[in-house]
């Protein structure tokens, strides 16, 4: 077992104190920390301390010996890890999500590759070709709201 150095995205609508005051992450700059991010995602892998000392980016090290380290189903199945477990600390309430399928996410990954979006670039809506499930637990008083109603029982709603 090696202990995962992860990262920090700093959004806007972080909180400045939550991951202090969960798990001893130092904020110098008070910059909002809204998500913590352990895995091997390209955009920002966890890392690893080699034998030599030296940090190794997780993903790296996964795609060097995939099959030890995920094990034959998963290696073939998925390639790479197959999920990233984010800690959210929001400040303030969210936009609403929602998230494609599989196969949604496949396909709009590979139109948006074809058509040369950059990955980096706003107006992208695939950034990787997974689909997005999740599962809430949380840590700190949480209100959260899930699905969507029937158009026809909003309208009843509304008159």
């Amino acid at each position: 077992m090696q202990k995962l150095i992860n990262a920090v995205q700093n959004y806007a609508w972080g909180s400045h104190t939550a991951l202090t005051e969960l798990y001893g992450i130092a904020n110098p700059d008070n910059l909002p920390m809204a998500e913590l991010w352990m895995g091997a995602h390209p955009k920002s892998s966890s890392q690893i301390l080699a034998a030599d000392g030296q940090p190794r980016s997780l993903r790296e090290v996964i795609d060097a010996d995939k099959t030890a380290l995920l094990g034959d189903k998963v290696a073939a199945r998925f390639g790479e890890l197959p999920f990233l477990f984010k800690v959210l600390c929001a400040a303030q309430p969210l936009s609403i999500q929602v998230h494609p399928n599989k196969q949604a996410s496949e396909e709009g990954f590979a139109r948006e590759n074809a058509a040369g979006i950059p990955l980096s670039a706003a107006e992208r809506n695939y950034k990787d070709p997974n689909h997005k499930p999740e599962l809430v637990f949380a840590l700190t008083p949480f209100l959260a709201m899930n699905a969507f109603r029937e158009f026809s029982e909003i309208v009843t709603l509304l008159q």
